[in-house]
């Protein structure tokens, strides 16, 4: 079976457990902070997925390292290091994240640009999504790629705003060469 499908079958439990015993926004904050954590850590995503180091160990890291997580979050790192799937961890706290913003009605965006967004900016960005998903509230994913040269790329839900320089110019350099 595949990870995603594993990993999708984990969160989906984990989730309605959690809502089941309304705590969902613990836990959801619990997979944010695991989520997060693998991100910035290569060394963490590594030693999950070692299969050099022994369950008991990887367990131990989990709990040092999110001690302060809800009991069934924590119950949740017992069963997945149990079953052998603590590679998986990763991948289910971010279809727990995905299935939490599809039962509050949050919109998930990435914008790309070529320098780091001011408040009103970002704010713009969210406006603009939320309207043009009708979505409760959005949640932006940021990104700094400076060979954008201006404007900016705006991803969400599989469509695409490319308002930059760099792809005016490509678009030039095109109509030119015909």
């Amino acid at each position: 079976m595949s990870d995603i499908r594993v990993a999708s079958r984990y969160a989906k439990s984990v989730f309605d457990l959690a809502n089941e015993h309304s705590i969902l926004e613990e836990v959801h904050n619990d997979m944010v902070s695991i989520k997060e954590t693998v991100e910035e850590s290569r060394e963490l995503e590594l030693a999950l997925k070692s299969p050099i180091i022994n369950s008991s160990k990887k367990l131990s890291i989990l709990n040092s390292l999110f001690g302060s997580s809800n009991d069934l979050t924590k119950k949740f790192f017992t069963l997945v290091v149990k079953k052998g799937r603590e590679a998986d961890l990763f991948e289910t706290a971010k279809q727990f994240h995905l299935l939490y913003n599809s039962k509050k009605e949050i919109g998930m965006a990435e914008v790309i640009t070529p320098f780091e967004l001011t408040e009103d900016l970002r704010n713009s960005f969210k406006e603009k999504v939320r309207k043009l998903s009708s979505k409760e509230s959005v949640e932006l994913k940021e990104k700094v790629d400076k060979s954008l040269i201006g404007g900016f790329i705006l991803n969400f839900e599989g469509k695409q705003i490319d308002d930059s320089v760099k792809t005016r110019l490509q678009k030039l350099e095109q109509s030119l060469v015909k």
